[in-house]
This record gives structure tokens, C-alpha cells and sequence, in this order.
């Protein structure tokens, strides 16, 4: 759902400078290839996001060291790739540490099993924090390196 999100904010936003962006997500143990969970569609349909192209990647098809900034939604996703990849731990946050939103928790739980009424609150916790995240970095654009 966050890369989803992201994408659609990214959309709607005329101040933000993200003509060079690329977002893409990818899971610890998701299984390349899969759709998406039919209530994560379902709660995206919801907000006019559409997720039938959806096609899941693992974190091993992405050449991490080619990206700017590797966002995780927990602490242990945070810590599991620092510790297979230290030399990149400068760029591994959570998106909680990011936004610096106000939470009880500073992860962002994975609804997988549950109710799609915790699909909702996740997409809703997930979109906030990226919502905050975006207004600190309008000002932003990255640098292109030779």
C-alpha cells in the first residue's frame, strides 16, 4: 500500500519537486510475483487507488546500493537490512523516524491476517506519516550524481 500511496501524493502535489523519484517496494519475505491482498485492494479501491496491476518484488531484486533512500515500516525491517547490508545503514529509516509524526508506536504493523478494518487504519496510519514526511521534503530534490 505505501508505494501506492506515496506514488498517488507524490501525483497531487504541485509543489513537491519529484520529477526524478522512483519509488518501488519491495518485502523481506514477500513472494515475487503475487497480486496484491484483496483487502488491501479493497481499502486502496476505497480512495480511488487501483491495485490490479500490483505485482509483489522481494528486497534480494533490488540492487539496494543504487537507491537514495530504503524506507521500512519496522524497526526489525530497519535492523534485518543494516544488518545485511551495513554500508548502507545512512540510508535506512523507518518511515516513522522520518515523518516524526507523534505515535504510541514507532512502527508501522504489517495488517496480514487481520481485519480489513486494520487494513483501513494501516493504509490511513501509512498515508499520514508519508503525508508528513512529503511536506519536510517539498523543498527537496535529489542530487544526480556523474
Amino acid at each position: 500500500m505505501a508505494e501506492y500511496l506515496l506514488k498517488d501524493l507524490i501525483a497531487e502535489n504541485d509543489e513537491l519537486q519529484a520529477k526524478n523519484w522512483e519509488v518501488l517496494s519491495a518485502g523481506i519475505s514477500a513472494v515475487k510475483g503475487a497480486d496484491a491482498n484483496d483487502k488491501a485492494s479493497a481499502v486502496m479501491s476505497e480512495i480511488n487507488i487501483d491495485l490490479a496491476e500490483h505485482s509483489s518484488h522481494n528486497i534480494e531484486e533490488i540492487e539496494l546500493t543504487e537507491e537514495d533512500l530504503i524506507i521500512t515500516m519496522t524497526r526489525r525491517h530497519s535492523r534485518a537490512l543494516v544488518l545485511k547490508h551495513p554500508d548502507l545503514a545512512d540510508k535506512i529509516f523507518t518511515l516513522k523516524e522520518l515523518s516524526e509524526l507523534e505515535a504510541d508506536s514507532r512502527d508501522i504493523q504489517d495488517p496480514f491476517g487481520l481485519s480489513e478494518e486494520n487494513y483501513r487504519d494501516t493504509r490511513d496510519e501509512i498515508r499520514d506519516n508519508l503525508r508528513a514526511l512529503l511536506e519536510k521534503l517539498k523543498n527537496f530534490e535529489l542530487i544526480e550524481e556523474d
